[in-house]
């Protein structure tokens, strides 16, 4: 049988365990506990899951899982993994630091919030969005137009230096296809 509890990482005690006492022949008798690891806690012995039920915790602390589908208490988890303080050193001094802080869980209800104003926003923003796109796009097809001779000048055997010369609007007329370049913008 399952449980979920409210924290991540509890501990339930069953069954306080007794220490021995050898002058009286008392044995001892060890802890029955649970532990919940991110907020589950599996139990399979039936005697277990009898005393987790009779537990004063029950349905306050905890509730059983084979009643419900969706874990109510996922938006209330929280890591038991610290936060991680990372700072970057160079030269032996510190420059500077991160605060790898645990995530932030939101419940449901802020979850929606979230997304409906987002949705809002990227309907007001997507008129204008579209319009600067087209322009940006309209600006490069004319921009498109112009294009870069490359002459190579320089002595065989040796590494061409390139020389840019910028032509806007004129046909591209080569007559040694060896000594010059066309490239397209």
């Amino acid at each position: 049988m399952k449980f979920i509890s409210k924290s991540a990482n509890l501990l339930v005690v069953l069954r306080p365990g007794l220490s021995a006492q050898p002058l009286t022949g008392t044995p001892a008798k060890p802890t029955v506990s649970v532990r919940f690891k991110d907020g589950i806690a599996d139990v399979q012995q039936e005697e277990i899951v009898a005393m987790m039920i009779s537990h004063p915790g029950f349905q306050g602390d905890f509730i059983c899982a084979d009643d419900i589908k969706v874990d109510p208490y996922a938006s209330s988890h929280r890591s038991p993994e610290p936060e991680h303080v990372i700072t970057e050193i160079k030269y032996g001094t510190p420059v500077s630091r991160i605060n790898a802080g645990a995530n932030q869980n939101l419940s449901p209800e802020m979850q929606k919030i979230i997304q409906d104003t987002a949705t809002e926003m990227a309907k007001a923003m997507l008129p204008s969005l579209v319009e600067n796109a087209l322009k940006g796009i309209i600006k490069e097809h004319e921009d498109g137009k112009k294009e870069i001779v490359y002459k190579k000048k320089g002595k065989a055997g040796r590494k061409p230096k390139l020389k840019n010369k910028i032509i806007e609007d004129e046909p591209l007329a080569t007559e040694n296809p060896n000594t010059e370049e066309s490239v397209s913008l």
